[in-house]
């Protein structure tokens, strides 16, 4: 599992439901109760859609608003300490949490906040602390047991998080913060009908909440229920249209149906909402790619190495686009690169000499292939094809050797240097009849199989 997503869902999902859990319970404060005398109605509704729509400080001034009309209490005073860390005032919360404890004394509610405020700062032996003071005081609450596990779900510490989580679910079998952590610990587990289970169960305790969806059409996904995946993933987007994230996801599934249009319109959208995440752009580039929409393969496979110049599976399809459109010099680059990322291809060395023979530096590409050679497997086929490029007159061995090769892979990428040479001498008849067999090889993937189709179709043949 992705950890890093993993934090950023943890930590959206824990503040939102900590608040929410706040404002719905209100610790005794009337909701929704209109009287001729006494305090003001608690303005409920406000504060959960400013919340909601990610507006803490427009929630602050409105419960502000209240507490000026409504008597002081620890109880509005706790929910303002929430408020203020919520939206961001952190040293003010904290010396209102700080006067409540040194009134009331250290109650389960507010060691509970300051643990939040911990959590906030990055601060996780301090926001144990608060949690084990509290469960010392109270074994049994749900919120504590359920915060804990959190905090040992992000520590990768996965069956004390279970235990606590489990512990926190036989207090309240409703708690939503305590079904979510289950679910991914079941997730991280990798017991994927239970995460299916329990994410059902977090779903109709907090309807609410798009991440348990997106994180049950994990679950079925990997149980290869990609069309209920889809539908969770739907819901998700639906509840929040603005997470880039879950258009990712899904347009991935479309991808594996192979619903393209939806796949390509997913893919955009997530790109429209973020332009800077380079996942989308390599997505959208393969499916380009299938659909040889090349030009715009070429603009999406780009921008993924523009964002992430460290996200090296990107070299080699660019490459091959750049090939089969004649853009010969990136496609030297771009394989040479990709060799230097993975040593293990020697192909993508070949072809980058290949494509500065292309673009008429013969003698370039020789100093290359020389360097590279030592870098090549003893007695390869890739060493017999960089000897033949670097010196022509080795043909007839060249082919004498491929007509010999057992394995039917590495004869079918040898052929395909040798039809690339043949081309370039104008023999053009040996050269396709050699560029046929390289397509029967059964790796659609394999640059030497993409590039032969492409060469092949210019001179009429289609698949």
């Amino acid at each position: 599992m992705n950890n890093h997503r993993l934090n950023i869902l943890l930590s959206l999902a824990t503040g939102i439901l900590m608040l929410l859990l706040v404002l719905a319970g209100c610790s005794g404060i009337p909701v929704g109760e209109i009287k001729e005398e006494g305090p003001p109605e608690f303005p409920y509704q406000k504060i959960k859609e400013y919340i909601e729509a990610g507006d803490p400080d427009a929630a602050l001034e409105e419960y502000r608003g209240y507490l000026e009309k409504y008597p002081d209490s620890s109880e509005n005073r706790l929910l303002l300490a929430r408020l203020l860390m919520a939206a961001g005032y952190r040293q003010e919360a904290r010396l209102e949490l700080d006067k409540l404890i040194g009134e009331t004394g250290p109650a389960v509610d507010v060691l509970l906040a300051f643990s939040y405020l911990e959590r906030l700062t990055g601060n996780p032996g301090r926001e144990r602390q608060y949690l084990e003071d509290a469960l010392a005081i109270d074994r049994n609450n749900p919120a504590v047991l359920a915060a804990l596990g959190n905090l040992q779900l992000e520590a990768e510490e996965y069956t004390p998080a279970e235990i606590s989580f489990m512990a926190a679910l036989e207090a309240d079998l409703r708690e939503p913060t305590a079904l979510r952590g289950l679910g991914i610990v079941y997730l991280n587990q990798e017991k994927f009908e239970q995460a299916v289970d329990i994410f059902g169960r977090a779903i109709s305790a907090d309807p609410g909440n798009g991440m348990n969806y997106a994180d049950r059409a994990r679950a079925r996904a990997a149980l290869k229920d990609r069309q209920g995946a889809v539908q969770d993933l739907s819901t998700a987007i639906e509840l929040d249209p603005g997470f880039y994230w879950n258009y990712i996801d899904r347009g991935r599934h479309y991808l594996q149906l192979r619903t393209w249009e939806e796949a390509d319109r997913d893919l955009t959208q997530a790109i429209a909402i973020d332009g800077d995440i380079f996942l989308a752009y390599v997505y959208r580039a393969g499916l380009y790619d299938r659909l040889d929409r090349i030009l715009e393969a070429i603009d999406d496979y780009s921008r993924v190495l523009e964002l992430n110049p460290e996200y090296y599976f990107a070299y080699a399809p660019l490459a091959v686009l750049h090939y089969t459109k004649e853009n010969w010099k990136p496609a030297a680059e771009e394989f040479r690169q990709a060799y230097i990322h993975e040593q293990e291809e020697p192909s993508y060395a070949l072809l980058s000499a290949l494509s500065l023979i292309q673009l008429g530096e013969s003698e370039g590409a020789k100093d290359y292939l020389s360097e590279a050679l030592g870098s090549f497997p003893r007695d390869s086929w890739y060493s017999v094809i960089a000897r033949y490029l670097i010196d022509p007159a080795l043909e007839f061995r060249t082919i004498n050797l491929a007509n010999k090769e057992q394995n039917k892979l590495n004869q079918g990428r040898m052929l395909f240097f040798i039809a690339s040479r043949l081309l370039l001498e104008n023999r053009v008849e040996t050269a396709l009849r050699y560029l046929l067999l390289v397509t029967e090889i059964e790796r659609r993937d394999l640059p030497e199989k993409r590039i032969a189709e492409s060469l092949l179709s210019r001179f009429g043949y289609e698949d």
